[in-house]
């Protein structure tokens, strides 16, 4: 390692060689390319890629070796470093939300990871113990871990595709150029257009270097609030710019969920907070770290209204 370790060292978990050696779960998060919350359940977990110690011991500033005993002895084998793997704008990590439709319920059933070079999916404990709930056909054994070189069709069909006449459009709405449409980063921005879906794939909030945490996400229930307010709501979306401010305006009398957050633009209710988001920004806007909601990309008419607004949240970093 890059720093002296003692003999206390041996035997020390993760976690506490991360700490011996004065790195912090975001600067680890950021080398590997990774999100903080990935970096937290790799400490945890009993099981691990090699490739994947070997980059976690690497952004740790060591190299990872191995000792083999046999009956000659011992042999120690250093792991040459691994191709630069750690692009942080391709990795990315999304949580499966699935609705139960009887108590509208939402729970957090699964794991949606992308390394760069691969994408894995695997279940929560939620979804082993939550009573009513299935694996997905496309995924029938809790316990294991699915891998794929390509976005499984589980998910890769709720996306458009480039074959589409609609694509160019789609991807302009959500802010990409069509080297930016990877399945990847497709999925991350495009929200379901089904009211009757009980599947929402949810990206992790990207941690900054610095500490900030950044979630873009689509603005709900647009049509909802131009229907209350016809045609101003849609005539001032497609005049708002990037990074106009937006109010977060609570709605405690909201007859299907009193935690409800709406949207406010210039005094008007322009859409709502996910339902799937509200308890995280609820934890944010109570917290003591100063947060801002900003406009991402607004569109104007031509677009459904499922893509009409992408907002971003911006969590300052801990001072």
């Amino acid at each position: 390692m890059s720093k002296q370790m003692t003999a206390s060292s041996v035997g020390l978990s993760l976690s506490e060689l991360r700490k011996r050696l004065g790195r912090s779960q975001a600067e680890v998060a950021s080398i590997v390319g990774t999100t903080q919350s990935g970096v937290s359940r790799l400490e945890r977990q009993p099981d691990m890629r090699l490739s994947t110690l070997c980059d976690y011991i690497s952004a740790l500033g060591g190299q990872l070796h191995l000792e083999v005993k046999h009956a000659g002895g011992r042999t120690e084998v250093s792991i040459p470093s691994l191709p630069d793997r750690r692009n942080a704008d391709r990795r990315r990590e999304y949580r499966v939300i699935w609705q139960d439709q009887e108590t509208r319920a939402l729970v957090h059933v699964g794991w949606l990871e992308f390394t760069g070079d691969e994408f894995a999916f695997s279940y929560t404990e939620d979804a082993r113990s939550y009573t009513g709930f299935s694996p997905f056909p496309s995924f029938p054994v809790f316990d294991e871990t699915y891998r794929s070189t390509e976005l499984f069709p589980f998910f890769s069909i709720r996306l458009v595709n480039s074959a589409d006449p609609r694509f160019e459009v789609t991807i302009d709405a959500l802010g990409l150029t069509r080297s930016q449409a990877t399945p990847a980063e497709l999925l991350a921005r495009s929200p379901s257009d089904s009211p009757h879906d009980t599947i929402q794939v949810i990206p992790e909030p990207q941690e900054m270097p610095d500490g900030t945490l950044v979630r873009v996400f689509p603005a709900s229930g647009v049509r909802h609030a131009d229907q209350r307010d016809p045609e101003r709501v849609g005539r001032l979306i497609g005049k708002l710019e990037r990074g106009t401010r937006l109010e977060v305006v609570p709605e405690p009398h909201n007859p299907w969920n009193p935690r409800a957050l709406q949207l406010a633009a210039q005094g008007t209710i322009i859409g709502w907070i996910p339902d799937y988001l509200v308890d995280e920004m609820h934890t944010y806007l109570s917290g003591s770290r100063p947060v801002s909601f900003t406009v991402e990309r607004a569109n104007g008419p031509e677009t459904p209204w499922h893509l009409r607004l992408l907002c971003r949240m911006t969590l300052d970093a801990t001072t």
